[in-house]
C-alpha cells in the first residue's frame, strides 16, 4: 500500500466521519483511492435533502466520483489531500430536472446545466440524438448531467409530435400488439422509462403498462386526453406531467366534458388543434374545481405513488404577459435564431389576461392542494431551449422558486429537486441526498435556501460526478457558452414547436 493511501485511510478511520457501509461503491472507493482522488470539503453548512435542518461545520469527503464520508471530522486531514474550506457555504445535494429535452446544442445545454448545479436530469423524449448525448456523458467523454432517458414517445395515430424535430417522429400505436412491440423497441434502444403520450386509448395503454411490466420498464408522461388520471395511475405511471387531464377529473362537470372529450375526432392534417382543443377545455373544468372530488383523485395517486411534475415555468409561460416572461440576461446563451425564431413572445390582449390569471390562481391552489394531500411532486421544467426561457439549468431555480410563491415550504421545493426526484426514478439509493455512498454531485451556494429559495442561484461551486467545479471554472464555462452561441448556424429543418407542450399559443 503507498504511503499516501495508508495514511489518508488511517486519518479516515480516526476522523469521527460517518462512513460508506463496508462492502458498498463507496468504500471500494475508500479503498482505491489516493491523494489525487480525494476531495475533502470542509467546514460547510449541509443541507442533505432529507429533511433534517441545516448541520454546520460539516465534511464531506469525496473519492473518484462517491461520497465516501460526511460529519464532523474531529483531526486534520492529512498534508497532500485537497481540502476545500466552505466556510459561510451551504453545501446541497446536486439537483434534478425531472423533465429536459436535450434534443439538439448539446454544446450549450450540457454546461448550462452543470453550470447551474442541475447534475442529473430526465430527458422525457429519447432520441438517437438524446442517446447518443446520453452514452457521451456516461463514457467520460463530455461533462454533463447524469440522465435518466425515455424511449421514443409513444403515442397514438395522428400524433402532433410527427416531423417536430427534423425527421424525427413518435411511435404511433393502433393495436395492442403495436403498443407491446413499442415497449421491446423502447428495451432494445435502452430506455429507463417508456414515455406515454396524449392520444393513447385505453386499450393501447393498458398493453404498454402490461408489457412494461414484463420488461421491467417503468412508465411515465402525458395521461392520454381520453383517460382519467386516477386510470393512468391504476396502470402503473411513474410520474403525470402538466396537470394534463387533472383539471377535468377534480371538476363537477368531469362526465359531461369527458364526453365531450370521447366525441371529439382528431383532424389528421392538423392535430394542435385537437391539443388546444383539450387545453381549452381543462381551462374550462377548472373553474367548477369539486374539493371532494378531487380529494379522491389524490388519494388514488397517493397509493399508486404516482408523482405529478406540475412544470409550474410551463403554466407561467402560458398565462403570463411577455414582459414577466422574458429574461434578456438569458439570451446570450442561444444563438440569434433561437431568440427571434423560437423565443418570439406575442402580446396577450387584456381580457385574455384577466383569463390567464384566474387560471394561474387556479392551477397552483390545484397543485397546493395535491402536495397537501400527500402526492409526491417532482420539479421539472420541459427545459433546453426549445420553450421561451425556459433554458437550461436556469429554469430549475425558477421552477423551485415558483413553487415557494405558491406555497411550497423551501425544504419541499429542494426536496422535489432531489430527494423525492430520485426516488421516483428509482436512484434514492445513489442520489437524491448527501451522504456516505452516493454519486459525488452536489451544489455549493453563498445563502441559506431554506430562509430564500432563491439562494439556490447564488452558486459558489459545483460538484459533478465528483469533478469540482469552482467558481472560476463556473464563469469560464459560462464564458465559452455565450461565445458558442454566437457562431451556431440554423438547424436545416425549423422546429415546429415545442416538443411536449405545444407553441405558446394560450
Amino acid at each position: 500500500m503507498e504511503p499516501s493511501r495508508r495514511t489518508f485511510l488511517s486519518w479516515l478511520s480516526r476522523s469521527g466521519l460517518v462512513l460508506a457501509a463496508a462492502g458498498t461503491t463507496g468504500m471500494g472507493r475508500t479503498a482505491e483511492a489516493d491523494q489525487r482522488d480525494v476531495l475533502v470539503l470542509t467546514n460547510a453548512t449541509l443541507i442533505d435533502g432529507t429533511g433534517t435542518g441545516p448541520q454546520p461545520n460539516t465534511t464531506i469527503v469525496v473519492a473518484g466520483n462517491r461520497i465516501i464520508a460526511v460529519g464532523r471530522h474531529e483531526t486534520a486531514p492529512p498534508a497532500g489531500v485537497r481540502v476545500v474550506d466552505l466556510r459561510g457555504k451551504y453545501v446541497l445535494p446536486g439537483l434534478w430536472d425531472m423533465h429536459t429535452h436535450t434534443m439538439d446544442l448539446e454544446q450549450l445545454l450540457l454546461p448550462l446545466y452543470i453550470a447551474n448545479g442541475v447534475t442529473s436530469v430526465r430527458e422525457m423524449w429519447g432520441t438517437p440524438y438524446v442517446r447518443r448525448v446520453h452514452q457521451r456523458i456516461a463514457s467520460g467523454q463530455v461533462l454533463g448531467p447524469r440522465m435518466v432517458v425515455a424511449s421514443n414517445v409513444v403515442d397514438g395515430p395522428h400524433s402532433m409530435l410527427v416531423n417536430l424535430w427534423g425527421k424525427v417522429s413518435p411511435e404511433q400505436v393502433r393495436t395492442k400488439d403495436e403498443a407491446r412491440a413499442a415497449v421491446h423497441r423502447a428495451k432494445r434502444d435502452g430506455a429507463d422509462f417508456v414515455k406515454v403520450y396524449s392520444h393513447l386509448d385505453d386499450d393501447t395503454l393498458s398493453a404498454i403498462a402490461e408489457e412494461a411490466r414484463r420488461l421491467r420498464l417503468p412508465i411515465a408522461g402525458h395521461v392520454p386526453d381520453k383517460l382519467s388520471v386516477v386510470r393512468g395511475s391504476d396502470l402503473g405511471m411513474r410520474t403525470q406531467e402538466h396537470l394534463y387531464a387533472l383539471y377535468v377529473d377534480v371538476s363537477s362537470a368531469r362526465d359531461e366534458i369527458r364526453t365531450i372529450i370521447r366525441n371529439t375526432p382528431v383532424d389528421p392534417n392538423d392535430p394542435f388543434s385537437y391539443f388546444f382543443a383539450m387545453r381549452e377545455l381543462e381551462r374550462q373544468a377548472i373553474k367548477s374545481y369539486d374539493p371532494g372530488r378531487a380529494a379522491d383523485v389524490f388519494a388514488a395517486l397517493t397509493r399508486n405513488r404516482t408523482a405529478l411534475s406540475s412544470t409550474l415555468v410551463v403554466l407561467k409561460l402560458f398565462t403570463f404577459p411577455p414582459e414577466l416572461v422574458r429574461v434578456p440576461e438569458r439570451e446570450k446563451y442561444v444563438p440569434k435564431w433561437v431568440v427571434e425564431q423560437r423565443w418570439a413572445l406575442q402580446s396577450v390582449p387584456p381580457d385574455r389576461q384577466e383569463e390567464n390569471r384566474a387560471f394561474y390562481e387556479a392551477s397552483v391552489r390545484l397543485v397546493r392542494d395535491a402536495a397537501e394531500a400527500g402526492v409526491t411532486m417532482v420539479a421539472g421544467t420541459d427545459g433546453g431551449f426549445l420553450a421561451p426561457y425556459i433554458l437550461a439549468g436556469f429554469c430549475l431555480h425558477d421552477e423551485l422558486e415558483l413553487m415557494v410563491r405558491i406555497g411550497f415550504s423551501p425544504m419541499q421545493a429542494l426536496q422535489s429537486a432531489t430527494r423525492d426526484a430520485a426516488r421516483t426514478v428509482g436512484l434514492g439509493h445513489v442520489s437524491g441526498t448527501v451522504s456516505p455512498g452516493k454519486f459525488a454531485d452536489l451544489l455549493v451556494v453563498d445563502g441559506n435556501p431554506l430562509a430564500d429559495i432563491r439562494n439556490t442561484q447564488r452558486i459558489h461551486a459545483v460538484v459533478a460526478n465528483g469533478r469540482l467545479i469552482d467558481r472560476a471554472e463556473r464563469e469560464r464555462m459560462l464564458a465559452k457558452v455565450e461565445e458558442d452561441a454566437k457562431h451556431i448556424p440554423p438547424p436545416e429543418t425549423a422546429l415546429r414547436a415545442a416538443p411536449c407542450c405545444g407553441p405558446s399559443r394560450f
